[in-house]
């Protein structure tokens, strides 16, 4: 019988995964909002690759601009506060940076 943190994990979506993994491991003060988007959005894009997840060409756009519009969203609500992604990563504490990349590293494989 699994626990329910251990139920948990196993239900953590992919993208949510890699967004956390680069929020609180943070590392690029140059990088702009779009920027640190695109970059998760990449990831997950070769994340589903790797499991051979096909997304037809036609409809790749829509696909990106939805999930950047996920992406956004999931950024808004935990940086509420703070002016900057860079000071919401130095304000959280290392267990939970920890945590991202331990989930991260299972779906990473």
């Amino acid at each position: 019988m699994k626990t329910k943190a251990a139920q948990t994990e196993q239900a953590l979506d992919p993208l949510y995964v890699i967004f956390e993994q680069h929020l609180y491991n943070f590392q690029d003060a140059e990088s702009d909002r779009k920027a640190f988007i695109g970059n998760i959005i990449n990831e997950y894009l070769s994340f589903l690759r790797r499991k051979s997840i096909a997304i037809p060409r036609s409809l790749e756009p829509a696909i990106v601009e939805e999930l950047a519009e996920q992406v956004n969203i999931m950024l808004t609500k935990k940086i509420y506060g703070c002016l900057s992604i860079e000071e919401y990563s130095k304000n959280q504490p290392k267990t939970r940076k920890r945590r991202a990349r331990q989930r991260y590293q299972r779906i990473a494989g």
